[in-house]
């Protein structure tokens, strides 16, 4: 690649993160870009009412978790402690004998979605 190319595509490269930059703004903030007159709409409920050093403070505490490396490091959700009294074994396996008897269990076991009224809401 000749220098004049590596100059080119450096300044292209510039010129689209000044670009694109502003745009990270209004996903942070409350107030997002609209195709109307004002040109922004305010959420109230997206303002962040919490200092930096909350939020950095609560990271840090997050950071020291047992399962920080694990459930990170794998892309998973952040373990949430649960409320409920854990299920035994017998119950587990209840429970997924109860829904093999369902006549959907094949479709969805072959990635089809559960029938409403199979689906516990919490």
């Amino acid at each position: 690649m000749s220098n004049r190319q590596l100059r080119s595509a450096l300044a292209l490269s510039v010129i689209a993160a000044a670009a694109l930059a502003p745009l990270t703004v209004f996903a942070a903030g409350p107030f997002h870009p609209a195709p109307t007159e004002a040109g922004v709409t305010y959420h109230p409920d997206h303002a962040n009412t919490r200092t930096r050093g909350e939020v950095v403070a609560e990271f840090n505490q997050a950071t020291k978790h047992r399962s920080w490396n694990t459930s990170m490091s794998r892309g998973a959700p952040w373990p949430v402690s649960s409320t409920e009294t854990p299920k035994t074994r017998e119950q587990v396996q209840a429970e997924l004998a109860f829904a093999m008897k369902h006549p959907a269990w094949n479709a969805v076991s072959r990635g089809a979605s559960w029938p409403a009224g199979m689906i516990e809401s919490k």
